[in-house]
């Protein structure tokens, strides 16, 4: 028994030092999986998307194309300095909270109105520290956990929350908080993946597994959803429907919308529980309204005066830095291809925040002349934007100070080199090409780069639109779904946030970082703004096991096809497939029009009430499945369904085909 139990001992540690050295060499000689393993999210108890400390990537500007580092500290704010205890003990610290108008990903750090505001608060001799702790997507519920859970939160003396219209949505929509049966408000529980499974899943080798053998079990790729997008437990079906109908209705909306009532109490509550503890953390709490729906303006700051909370309102300051330009569509201070303000806007947010600080932290009152000379050495410390060359300006002790301390953590060529070299090797192989389009689309690990040999001028106004199915549908993110896919850039007139970068004369790429699970369908390509049609599209399968193997069973069951036209039309379970023996060009003009009545009316969004039917319209090009046929794969919603009327419309609204049938009315069963 001595010798079987040392024989067993001996073959788990060659065992155990076989794997480790199988994953010291996949890391240093084969570093393919190491954006699935090293990915960059943390769980904590913010439960979503935090970003992490001493990370650095580049993004580029939506007009010019230009590049920039996108660079978060050593607290993982977005900036180009580290912070130590010692700057935050020994200076006033003011934080800003908010989404994608305080992290301003889609410019130089240095432009963000932070930098400029904390240059403009140390021209005299006390010590200030802006901290940007923005996070594109936030909502007000994770910036106040942002804040709750920063762990220097009780030395930040002045707190501010930059408001966004679409906060209501996005605190609705993240679930983090909620009303208890008395009312009060509430903090949703999430629950963190074992240990084991996030030990799995920060291995190199596993990801080698899985490529391999197509499939890992679920443990890989449900950390990184639980870790990226957690799940809730009481989700419902019609959620997503629901809360774009509050979107929508906004602040004068139906007063009989429960959600839109809840949400605005849930906002209310949070904002006065966030107020309380900055005052006990000895700091003062305001409100940052941007210049944006001057029509819903006098509604937020009712419900916020109601708390007695200090509003800036940046409409009016906007306003009178130029008058001739009352709409924000029209304004110069937002970015052409992007409704995010640009270095202009953000210039003006610093001079309307820093002459409400002047006054509250009691410095002395700068002149216009004082404030313009101040704003012109700082821009002129860097490169590109407002940059002015003066007779020894460049290498004046002012000039070169500024941008040493505000571009401390710079250096963006290594990343742009490094991108350029992996782009021309994947267009010298085409096997690693998954669609040809307008812009050629690569696959290199979790990165999808779309390539173009002639790029569009810089203010072409198309945007990305990009689908992912997973493999398992426990991956489906449960308040980005459309289609049964997880969707990127959902709104057709909203332009991307990462404009295609040159690497060449004429030549551009653009790279997306795929979400960590096993996905089976990729569908992508650009809208031309407020079009119905796309520039270009086209769909990948991916995944070639059991998807596949799926498809043809279905196919082959007669039972299954419920409609015989243009397009056979099957159903399986959730899901309707549309197959054609031959398949569609990429650049077919039809639409497929999917008009869906539920068992009970109460299933169908508000906007389709009046309607009888649920509208599930869409694009698609189909995927091939074998040599010639194609197929089109959407989700039906989970709701018991009564009848289906589908078919193609062509852009003159003419019908190409179109059929209807009855099913099942029991609710589909989950899988």
């Amino acid at each position: 028994m001595k010798k079987i139990g040392a024989n067993l001992c001996l073959l788990l540690a060659s065992c155990l030092a076989g794997l480790s050295l199988c994953e010291l060499s996949l890391r240093l000689f084969y570093p393919k999986y190491r954006h699935q393993a090293e990915a960059q999210f943390r769980f904590d108890a913010m439960r979503i998307w935090a970003r992490l400390p001493n990370s650095r990537d580049w993004r580029t500007s939506p007009d010019t194309l230009q590049p920039h580092l996108f660079h978060h500290n050593n607290l993982g704010l977005r900036q180009h300095r580290n912070f130590t205890e010692t700057d935050l003990t020994s200076a006033t610290n003011i934080g800003f909270f908010g989404d994608s108008f305080v992290e301003n990903v889609r410019m130089a750090a240095h432009y963000s109105f932070t930098e400029p505001l904390d240059y403009l608060l140390n021209q005299g001799k006390k010590s200030f520290n802006v901290l940007n702790f923005g996070v594109d997507g936030n909502g007000p519920g994770q910036s106040f956990l942002s804040y709750q859970h920063f762990r220097h939160v009780e030395d930040l003396d002045h707190v501010f929350f930059v408001y966004c219209r679409n906060d209501l949505r996005d605190l609705f929509n993240h679930g983090l908080f909620s009303l208890d049966t008395a009312g009060r408000l509430r903090q949703t529980e999430a629950g963190q993946s074992s240990w084991r499974v996030r030990f799995i899943s920060r291995l190199h080798l596993s990801y080698l597994i899985l490529d391999v053998k197509d499939r890992l079990p679920s443990l890989i790729a449900e950390t990184a959803a639980n870790n990226e997008y957690p799940r809730r437990g009481n989700d419902e079906s019609n959620r997503n429907e629901r809360y774009l109908a509050m979107w929508r209705a906004g602040w004068q909306g139906r007063q009989d919308n429960d959600d839109l009532k809840n949400t605005l109490t849930i906002f209310r509550q949070l904002i006065r529980r966030w107020k309380h503890m900055v005052e006990q953390n000895g700091g003062t709490f305001s409100v940052v309204l941007l210049p944006l729906d001057p029509t819903r303006r006098s509604s937020v700051v009712d419900l916020l005066n109601a708390e007695d909370v200090d509003v800036i309102d940046l409409y009016a300051c906007f306003r009178d830095a130029d008058p001739a330009h009352r709409r924000w569509h029209r304004s110069p201070y937002r970015f052409k291809n992007d409704f995010h303000w640009n270095e202009a806007g953000n210039k003006i947010a610093a001079v309307c925040l820093y002459r409400f600080l002047e006054e509250r932290v009691g410095l002395a009152a700068l002149s216009k002349n004082e404030l313009r000379a101040a704003l012109s050495r700082y821009y002129m410390a860097f490169e590109g934007w407002q940059h002015q060359t003066l007779s020894g300006g460049e290498g004046s002790a002012d000039v070169t100070g500024i941008r040493e301390k505000y571009q401390a953590l710079s250096g963006m060529d290594t990343f742009i080199d490094a991108f350029k070299m992996k782009v021309k090797k994947l267009t010298t192989n085409p096997e690693r090409r998954i669609i040809r389009a307008d812009f050629d689309v690569y696959l290199a690990g979790k990165d999808l780069i779309y390539v173009r040999d002639v790029c569009r001028p810089a203010d072409t106004p198309s945007a990305f639109f990009l689908h992912i199915t997973p493999v398992g549908e426990v991956d489906f993110p449960p308040h980005l779904t459309r289609g049964g896919a997880h969707t990127y850039h959902r709104y057709r007139d909203q332009q991307s946030y990462n404009a295609p970068l040159s690497i060449g004369e004429q030549s551009c790429a653009l790279r997306y970082r795929l979400p960590d699970y096993s996905i089976s369908h990729i569908h992508t390509g650009q809208y031309f703004r407020n079009s119905e049609r796309p520039l270009w599209q086209g769909e990948v399968l991916l995944d070639q096991g059991a998807l596949r193997n799926r498809l043809e069973e279905v196919l082959a069951t007669p039972e299954n096809q419920v409609l015989h036209s243009a397009f056979n039309v099957f159903l399986d379970g959730k899901w309707i497939l549309y197959v054609t023996e031959v398949c569609l060009p990429a650049d077919t003009p039809a639409i497929f029009f999917l008009h869906i009545t539920p068992v009970d009316e109460k299933d169908l969004p508000e906007d389709r009430v009046e309607h009888g039917f649920d509208n599930k319209d869409f694009y698609a090009v189909g995927f091939t499945l074998d040599e010639e046929r194609c197929v089109v794969r959407r989700r039906l919603p989970d709701y018991p369904i009564r009848h289906i009327r589908t078919g193609q419309y062509v852009p003159d609204k003419s019908r190409l085909w179109e059929g209807e049938f009855f099913i099942d009315q029991r609710p589909f069963e989950h899988d």
